[in-house]
């Protein structure tokens, strides 16, 4: 819990966040707990956007990243990450945990969250990829510090560049998994928080899905 909690902030104060056994409590006396599969719950209040995915869902989604189906998409994330210190990933995507696990496969450590409103997708996750699980409702700020973050992995799934922009560190890169058909959109809608750094193309059973790596921009543009 110590390296999460490192990650973390209070979703209602924006304080910091310290453990006490199985809860998570900040100076202003906001709780949150931490469950028995261990994963954070910071959700502040009722969300309908936050609930679990049905078993059946979530073992298409596996089915379509296992085996040979999106192996070189899963290979080519892992030529994007940067090289050299440990790195720091956060995971948005649609991949439950496959692209985490092939990094620290590759890479051999990674500190990794894995965030989701979904308790059912992050159990999966974790399980698969060894990372920290973070429930989060998507209609408000991660409650995540500013600048955590050296990667975000967004694979086939609602991208949120200004929340990418404010939790990469300086320097720090975001690498989609999208449709080839869809990345000019994509390029459009980052372009004010990340400039392109590269994209790799790869035949799929979906397609042809594009792997593109954007930096961080130093600061937004505005017009």
């Amino acid at each position: 819990m110590s390296s999460l909690r490192e990650w973390l902030l209070c979703p209602e104060c924006g304080r910091e966040l310290e453990a006490d056994g199985g809860v998570l409590l900040c100076s202003s006396g906001h709780r949150f707990e931490v469950g028995r599969r261990g994963y954070a719950a910071l959700v502040g209040g009722r969300s309908s956007l936050v609930r679990s995915d049905p078993a059946s869902v979530l073992d298409d989604i596996d089915r379509r990243w296992a085996g040979e189906r999106l192996s070189r998409v899963v290979d080519a994330v892992v030529a994007e990450l940067p090289a050299g210190r440990e790195l720091r990933l956060l995971d948005c995507g649609g991949d439950l945990g496959h692209l985490l696990a092939a990094g620290r496969a590759a890479r051999g450590s990674l500190d990794a969250v894995y965030v989701s409103a979904s308790p059912s997708a992050i159990v999966r996750a974790m399980k698969r990829s060894g990372a920290a699980g973070l429930l989060a409702d998507p209609a408000r700020e991660w409650p995540v510090r500013d600048g955590a973050a050296d990667v975000v992995l967004c694979a086939f799934a609602e991208h949120r560049p200004a929340e990418f922009h404010r939790v990469l560190t300086p320097g720090g890169v975001v690498v989609f998994v999208a449709a080839e058909a869809d990345v000019a959109a994509l390029d459009d809608d980052v372009y004010p928080w990340f400039e392109h750094d590269q994209t790799r193309t790869v035949p799929a059973a979906e397609g042809v899905v594009s792997v593109v790596r954007y930096r961080r921009r130093r600061r937004p543009l505005s017009w």
